[in-house]
C-alpha cells in the first residue's frame, strides 16, 4: 500500500524502505493488539497517511488486509483503520486541502 521495498525480512524482523522514510518492524512475543478506540491496551504506534481521496484509500488498505472499525470520529475528514496485527493508523487528507 505505502510501495515500500522491502529491505530485509526474518522470523524477528522487517524492514521496509520508502523513498523518504525507513520503517523497521520487529517481532513481540505474547503481543496484544490494542483496543482502539479504548485504552486498556495502549497503541504502540500511529501512522497518519495523507491521501488525496479517502474512499479510494480506504478500499485500498482494506484490500491489503485492513480492517474499518465501527468508530469512526470524523470520517469525512479522516479514517481510522487496524493493521492486521490491530494497530490503528489513519489516512487523512493533506493539511489545507478540503
Amino acid at each position: 500500500m505505502l510501495d515500500f521495498d522491502l529491505r530485509y525480512e526474518s522470523d524477528e524482523l522487517v524492514v521496509l524502505q520508502g523513498s523518504r522514510v525507513t520503517l523497521t518492524i520487529e517481532h513481540v512475543a505474547d503481543h496484544r493488539p490494542p483496543d482502539w478506540p479504548g485504552n486498556e491496551v495502549p497503541k504502540q504506534m500511529h501512522l497518519d497517511l495523507f491521501v488525496t481521496d479517502l474512499d479510494a484509500a480506504e478500499q485500498a488498505a482494506i484490500d491489503c488486509g485492513a480492517t474499518k472499525p465501527d468508530f469512526q470520529p470524523a470520517p469525512d475528514r479522516w479514517r481510522v483503520l487496524l493493521d492486521p496485527s490491530g494497530h490503528p493508523f489513519c489516512l487523512t487528507c493533506p493539511p489545507g486541502t478540503d
